[in-house]
This record gives structure tokens, C-alpha cells and sequence, in this order.
């Protein structure tokens, strides 16, 4: 078997994405599988997950929403828009400190723009992000809270993700001004070659040569790359590098699920050699920047006993 055709017949959310991303078909949604695992733990009583709005991580109601919204579930499936008004209603106000959490408010935007939610709740979070972007072009979560100048990749990233899914999913009203710190913030990631400190070219942190899916609120060099693929983004040298270690983890022909972030979880996604959802991503960017290599990935035979 291929690569593609293993992903076929991976988890429906898994097969899905690749129909679509890969192949260039129609996909039904469908909620089985691991969606149908997240929705089925969701308490009606309570209408949250794991009894929490943001902890306890990794299995509360954001981090959950974080989940269903990589897997790409139907935006309008009632429970996820109830998993988005629940959000809304208990981190959007100025009694909790989280919402003085740049990352936070970023990555709830990106939600709340697939959900296609209430445009002015989703438009006062913008209003924020675009009023916390820093004089080096990035964002930071603490910015805010005036304990930090310096940016942080993890949150720069997440806001850049929130922009995008902003623009893509139709909001109009605060896009000239996304669209004008946009430029500001990809050059923060790229001066940095997407992995290396500006100051002495040492790596930034060992994690983020690692691809880890779910991501959860952090940064690595796939992730990152993910995002310059979506926006389609031309290639430019500052990739270089990130795109050089990609091709090196495809040499087995597939990407592993990458390390897992300590915390607790619904239930475990992947429970093979090959990480589906860190190959799936790993192969969109390199149908973006490298054909050729992508090409020579998807033709070539795996043991099927990977599996």
C-alpha cells in the first residue's frame, strides 16, 4: 500500500481531509470515528467536556473544541455550536482573567470563525488581538498584562491562524486591518527561519523541531509551515530549513504522531507506527512547496504491517 491509500482507510476524519486536501474530491462530513468519540463524551447537563471550560487540559470543553475543529467537523453539528455559545459565555467577559490571554482569545477567534458564530462577539476578540500586536511584529500572551515587549512564536502563530481563518470563513468588517498586521507578524516567524532565535540562530526550543498533532496551544515547525501552505503563501527561502527537516522525517515514508503533551485525553487518536493526521499535514505542505518530493512519497510501498 501507498501512503494515500493507508490514510483512505484511516479514521474517517483522516480519510475525509485527505479526499478533499490531497485528492481534490468532495467529502461528506461524517461524525464517525474519533469525532463521534469527542461528541459522545460531551455532558448535556452541563454542556461542557471533561467538566471544565479551559482545564483541565487536555479533555475540557477548549481544548476539546480545539480537537473537533482540527478534525474538521460539520461547523453547524449542534453540539460543537453548543461546545462555541458555551466558550463565549464563560471566558468572554472581564471577570476571568483568561480573556487577557492573547493566545487564548486568538485560538477561540479561529473557533468561533469555523463555527461561523455571532460576527460582533468574534469581532470584539479581533478588535483585541489587533490592539496586543507588539513593536517586533508579533504577539505575546502576556502582552497584555504590560510583563512583556518581546513576542512569542507560540502566540504569534496562533493569532496569524486566527486572522486567516477569520478572512477564510467570510468576516469582512475588521479584515483591512488583520490584512495590514499580517505582513508584520509572517515576518517575525520567517526572520526566524520559522525555528531559530534572531539573536544567536540557536534553536528556539528543542519541541518545535518535533511534529506533534494535536497541537494544542503550541508551536513547531510543521504547524507553522501548515500555516504559510493554507494561506498560500509563496515559497521564499526562510522556508528552507523547516521544509529540509519535513523531507528527512518523510524518509521512512510516513510521519510518526510526534511526541505527546503531558495531560490527560479522551482517548488516544493515534494507536499506530504512522501518525495519519502529522502525515496527512506534512503531505499538504509538501504538495504546496516540494511537488516532486511529495510525488515520489505518495508512490512509494509501505509495509502494511507499520500499521
Amino acid at each position: 500500500m501507498n501512503i494515500l491509500e493507508i490514510l483512505l482507510d484511516s479514521d474517517p476524519a483522516v480519510k475525509r481531509q485527505t479526499e478533499i486536501y490531497l485528492l481534490g474530491r468532495e467529502s461528506r462530513y461524517t461524525v464517525d470515528g474519533w469525532t463521534g468519540e469527542f461528541l459522545a463524551r460531551f455532558d448535556e447537563e452541563t454542556k461542557t467536556w471533561g467538566n471544565g471550560i479551559y482545564g483541565p487540559k487536555w479533555i475540557s470543553t477548549f481544548y476539546t473544541m480545539r480537537d473537533l475543529t482540527s478534525l474538521e467537523i460539520d461547523p453547524k453539528h449542534p453540539i460543537y455550536q453548543q461546545g462555541l455559545t458555551t466558550l463565549v459565555s464563560r471566558l468572554w467577559h472581564s471577570d476571568l482573567s483568561v480573556k487577557d490571554d492573547v493566545c487564548v482569545v486568538a485560538m477561540l477567534v479561529s473557533m468561533l470563525s469555523y463555527g461561523n458564530y455571532s460576527a460582533p462577539v468574534i469581532e470584539d476578540m479581533v478588535d483585541y488581538l489587533l490592539q496586543s500586536q507588539l513593536s517586533d511584529g508579533g504577539w505575546n500572551c502576556a502582552a497584555t498584562h504590560g510583563s512583556s515587549n518581546k513576542s512569542s512564536i507560540h502566540t504569534t502563530l496562533s493569532v496569524l491562524e486566527a486572522y486567516a481563518d477569520y478572512e477564510k470563513h467570510g468576516y469582512t468588517n475588521l479584515l483591512a486591518a488583520t490584512q495590514e498586521q499580517t505582513p508584520r507578524g509572517q515576518a517575525y516567524l520567517l526572520e526566524r527561519n520559522l525555528m531559530r532565535r534572531k539573536s544567536n540562530g540557536e534553536i528556539i526550543l528543542p519541541s518545535i523541531v518535533q511534529f506533534h498533532f494535536p497541537t494544542r496551544w503550541k508551536y513547531d515547525v510543521l504547524r507553522a509551515l501548515s500555516y504559510f501552505a493554507a494561506v498560500d503563501y509563496p515559497y521564499e527561502s526562510s522556508f528552507a530549513e523547516g521544509l529540509a527537516l519535513l523531507k528527512k522525517k518523510f524518509e521512512r515514508g510516513y510521519l510518526t504522531k510526534g511526541t505527546t503533551y503531558t495531560g490527560r485525553l479522551h482517548f488516544q487518536m493515534e494507536t499506530t507506527k504512522i501518525g495519519t493526521m502529522n502525515t496527512l499535514r506534512g503531505l499538504r505542505v509538501l504538495k504546496r512547496y516540494d511537488e516532486e518530493f511529495y510525488h515520489e512519497v505518495i508512490r512509494r510501498e509501505l509495509d502494511v504491517t507499520l500499521r
